[in-house]
């Protein structure tokens, strides 16, 4: 999944316009129950799980930030089964 089609999953989920990938979702109007939407739609979509911890980070609250994270879930879990 690209930038433009994870900001198009952010903005269906939380019901706001992604003016710009690097803009925190608060700053967009994202609350705390779609956050939570949010999260679980990721998690569901790309049979992850989400660490709830690394969501503090503030390079992670923007949409781009998330979307780095599912990659990492993705590739960490790649290399688990792999065994690397």
């Amino acid at each position: 999944m690209d930038q433009s089609q994870f900001d198009q999953l952010v903005e269906e989920i939380c019901a706001v316009q992604v003016t710009s990938s690097e803009v925190p979702l608060v700053d967009l109007g994202v609350d705390s129950l779609h956050t939570v939407a949010l999260v679980m739609a990721v998690e569901d979509r790309f049979d992850i799980e989400l660490d709830p911890d690394a969501l503090a980070d503030l390079s992670l609250t923007s949409s781009a930030g998330l979307l780095g994270l599912v990659h990492e879930q993705l590739a960490s879990g790649a290399n688990a089964l792999s065994g690397s």
